[in-house]
C-alpha cells in the first residue's frame, strides 16, 4: 500500500496491544508508514526494546513504548485513561494478542494450557474491547486480530480454536450492541509469514502485509462490523481493491 496523502494517517492515534509480537510488528511497521502515531503497551521491557531496534529509526520518531499490562479488565481500564490522557485522543486500535499452540489433544490439555492458551488471551482480548471502544474518537475503529482456526478446528490446537471462535463473536456481539455507533472488524488470518517464520508458500501473507490490510480496514468507513478474511495473497489483493476503491 502506498503511503501517499491519500493514505496519511498523520495525527492520529493508534494503539497497538500485541504490537511486539511476529505479526504485530508488521502492523505497526504499516502505520508508522501511513503516519500515525502508534502506541505499543507490553508487560516486557525487554520485548518493547526489541521492537524499537525492529522498527529503526527511520520511523522510531512516531513509536511510543509503554510498559503497562492488560491482562485483567482493571489494568486495561488503567492503559486505556493512560494513554488517552497523555495523547489526548485513541482513533484506532489493533488488537493483535495471543499466538500459535499446539501439541495435545482437548482430552490431553491441563489446567494450566487451558488458562494460558483460552483463558487468559480470552480475558485480554475482551478487557482490551471493553476500555477502549467507549473511547474511540467518533470516526475511529477498533479491529481485533484472529486466526483461521476460530472459524475451523484444527488438531492438536484446539483450545486455540476454541479462544479464537470466542473472540469472533466477542466482535460479532460488540457489533450487534453498537449498532454503527463504532466501527469494529476483526482481520481472520491464514499462516503468516515472519520473522520466527521467515519462508513459506508464496500464498502466504508477510507480516507487514497484514499491517497494510490493517491501515486499509482503519482508514475505510465502509468496512464496518465485518470478518475480513486475508488466508492468502489474493485475499490481501481484494481487501486492497476496496480500500482503493
Amino acid at each position: 500500500m502506498s503511503t501517499s496523502a491519500s493514505t496519511s494517517l498523520d495525527g492520529k492515534v493508534v494503539v497497538v496491544p500485541g504490537g511486539t509480537g511476529n505479526v504485530g510488528e508488521g502492523i505497526v511497521r504499516a502505520f508508522l508508514k501511513a503516519g500515525a502515531t502508534v502506541v505499543v503497551p507490553s508487560r516486557s521491557q525487554s520485548r518493547l526494546d526489541a521492537l524499537v531496534k525492529l522498527i529503526g529509526p527511520e520511523l522510531g520518531a512516531n513509536l511510543k513504548t509503554l510498559a503497562a499490562g492488560y491482562g485483567t479488565f482493571d489494568d486495561a481500564d488503567q492503559l486505556a485513561t493512560r494513554i488517552v490522557k497523555e495523547y489526548g485522543r485513541v482513533d484506532h486500535v489493533v488488537a493483535s494478542v495471543g499466538g500459535w499452540w499446539m501439541g495435545k489433544a482437548l482430552w490431553q490439555i491441563g489446567q494450566d494450557d487451558w488458562q494460558k492458551v483460552f483463558v487468559d488471551v480470552a480475558t485480554s482480548h475482551m478487557a482490551l474491547a471493553r476500555s477502549f471502544v467507549p473511547r474511540l474518537a467518533d470516526d475511529g475503529s477498533y479491529t481485533t486480530i484472529a486466526g483461521f482456526s476460530g472459524q475451523k478446528p484444527y488438531p492438536a490446537a484446539g483450545i486455540v480454536s476454541m479462544q479464537g471462535a470466542a473472540q469472533l463473536m466477542m466482535r460479532e456481539a460488540f457489533s450487534a450492541e453498537l449498532k454503527g455507533q463504532r466501527r469494529i472488524n476483526d482481520l481472520v488470518l491464514g499462516p503468516i509469514i515472519n520473522r520466527s517464520r521467515p519462508g513459506g508458500d508464496p500464498n502466504w501473507l508477510t507480516a507487514d502485509q497484514v499491517g497494510e490490510a490493517a491501515v486499509g480496514v482503519a482508514r475505510t468507513p465502509s468496512i464496518a462490523d465485518e470478518h475480513v478474511v486475508l488466508d492468502t495473497v489474493e485475499d490481501l489483493k481484494k481487501t486492497l481493491a476496496r480500500v482503493a476503491g
